[in-house]
Formats: structure tokens, sequence, C-alpha cells
């Protein structure tokens, strides 16, 4: 069945990566629990491809929204959801953005059924981005047809 408009399965992650400092400590700076996809370095792990075992070779704290899909090309929800966490912490990001240590970075999860996506941020959200991270990766990946969570 044919839909009249395209579909968008958006989520967005926000990580501090380092190889000296523990995700634990972060948590514990910042008082907000990680995302279950958090880990630290020296934590081994299987390759879903190979099924090889693997060393972590960083630390890192991440905390991710949930997947939503739309009809609308748009994360605005998720960095407003970011923005309302984050907005009592910013000094404390700001800190690990400056600190060589640590590598702060956004990552944009889009997965759509429309090879044509595009995504327009507001001033407020790029501002919001820039302030906190080193970094937004933007990873788009387009299917013939997504499923609807």
């Amino acid at each position: 069945m044919r839909r009249d408009s395209f579909v968008l399965k958006t989520q967005i992650s926000f990580g501090i990566k380092s190889d000296t400092v523990e995700p634990d400590i972060i948590t514990k700076e910042l008082n907000i629990i990680p995302s279950d996809t958090s880990f630290k370095k020296g934590d081994t792990w299987e390759s879903k491809h190979d099924g090889s075992r693997r060393v972590r070779n960083s630390n890192i704290w991440r905390l991710e929204t949930e997947f939503t899909v739309l009809e609308e090309e748009t994360v605005s929800h998720h960095i407003k959801h970011f923005m309302s966490i984050f907005s009592s912490k910013a000094d404390i990001l700001t800190r690990y953005k400056a600190d060589n240590r640590f590598d702060v970075i956004f990552w944009i999860w889009i997965e759509t059924d429309n090879a044509g996506v595009g995504l327009d941020l507001s001033e407020e959200e790029l501002s919001f981005l820039n302030s906190i991270s080193n970094r937004v990766h933007f990873s788009i990946i387009c299917n013939r047809e997504i499923e609807e969570v």
C-alpha cells in the first residue's frame, strides 16, 4: 500500500567520550543516569557482524531519545528534550566541551523512505547543539519502507 507522505524515524544520542574519565564520574557530576549504551574502556562486546569478541577502547557516557516516527522532516522535539534536561547542566557540559580529555558529540539518526530528505534547524537549536558539543554527526539511512514504531 502506497502512502501519500514520507515517514521519518528519528533519534538523537548525546555522548561524552573519554580515554581517561569513566562514565560513573560523569553520571555523578551530571546527576543523570545514562542510557544502556554507555560503557567503560576495557569492557568486552560481541560484534553483531562476525560474532568476534572485542574490547572497548574508550569510555562512553551516552543519553538517547526514544525513536519516533513522524511524517515531517524534523528532529526539533528531540532537541527540545535535551534542552530541558541539560539547561541546568550547561556549565558542566561547556567545561567538558573545552576539556581536551573529552569528545562531546550529538548524533542525529534519521531513517526515511525519502531519498531527498532535508532537515531545517533553527538558530536556537543550532546554538544549543554548538554550545555543549564539539561535533554533530548526522546518519541518514534511506530505506524503501520503514516500519512504524
